[in-house]
């Protein structure tokens, strides 16, 4: 707050009380103002900073793959089928739109493929159609 406040004050100061406009002056007047702005928009979260991350459950799918993406989240009743490849995840909707995670956008090859390797898993698990064909779910074969 303090360098868009002092910003917007060595500006209006140029602008309106000086008698001689020094550009100099306001440009790093305006410099100050986009400055913190932008950390005032950092600090209440207008932009995200938050870590990538990837989060599976028995309804759903949640994940950010880079620091300033946005969070996708895909319902599993609403896929039909996936198309899982080396750096990238398909997931065919019920309306026949698509989605897509990116694994080569994930920094560690081994998250990579532990994401990879858990979305197939729970593909065969739900019996939807993986990389073309249809998978049938098993039973469990210890159940509580």
């Amino acid at each position: 707050m303090f360098l868009t406040l002092g910003g917007g004050y060595a500006l209006l100061r140029e602008l309106l009380w000086m008698d001689m406009f020094r550009e100099g002056w306001a440009a790093a007047s305006v410099l100050l103002v986009l400055v913190g702005a932008t950390m005032l928009a950092f600090g209440t979260d207008i932009f995200r900073l938050q870590d990538a991350f990837f989060s599976m459950t028995p309804k759903r799918i949640v994940y950010r793959v880079s620091v300033l993406g946005r969070q996708q989240e895909i319902n599993w009743e609403e896929v039909s089928a996936l198309d899982i490849t080396e750096s990238l995840v398909t997931f065919v909707l019920v309306s026949g739109r698509q989605r897509y995670l990116r694994l080569g956008a994930i920094q560690q090859p081994e998250i990579a493929r532990h994401v990879s390797r858990s979305l197939h898993l729970a593909a065969i698990e739900k019996g939807l159609v993986l990389n073309g064909i249809k998978a049938s779910s098993f039973k469990p074969a210890l159940q509580a």
